[in-house]
């Protein structure tokens, strides 16, 4: 217990991704980097961009398991808030691996915050405790709270979060 731990931050990067886009404009834009990437061209080859693919496949993965289409639009946060209940429902009911669980979490945790960079803006951070985003000097690493939510702790709402970092 007498070892200290250290929270390394990288510094606040921009945004380099045109949020203000359709989802559709962006899985087309997330695409053609990815074609990009394989081709040797690492201009998107960062934590942000991956941060999208995690919330394209949230969305995919959503209208599969949910019959629910969502978008990147602020008025998402209770949706996304009420499937996380949801799903924590579904897996106190039949559990899942610890691969899948963690699976969902970093999908939805891209996805949250694509809709934070889209609606307030802000910056991504990256550490030695994963990605997050930056508002206005605020680090928020989201990994944490949007596991907590899908194993149905009540005090890890997203609502209540989304809402801090748009009042900052």
């Amino acid at each position: 217990m007498g070892e200290n731990f250290e929270i390394k931050v990288s510094d606040v990067e921009e945004c380099k991704i045109d949020y203000s886009k359709t989802v559709e404009d962006l899985v087309a834009f997330y695409d053609e980097q990815a074609q990009k990437i394989s081709e040797g061209d690492k201009s998107f080859l960062n934590g942000e961009f991956m941060m999208l693919g995690y919330a394209i496949d949230f969305i995919g993965l959503i209208q599969q398991i949910a019959h629910v289409t969502i978008d990147f639009d602020e008025g998402v946060i209770p949706t996304l808030d009420n499937l996380l209940i949801s799903l924590a429902k579904h897996f106190q009911q039949q559990p899942v691996s610890e691969d899948f669980f963690n699976d969902i979490v970093k999908k939805a945790t891209g996805f949250l915050s694509v809709v934070i960079w889209k609606n307030i803006g802000g910056g991504f951070i990256s550490s030695n405790l994963g990605y997050g985003v930056n508002v206005k000097g605020t680090n928020a690493f989201l990994y944490n709270r949007v596991g907590r939510r899908l194993q149905g702790a009540a005090d890890s709402d997203l609502i209540s979060i989304y809402e801090m970092l748009k009042n900052l």
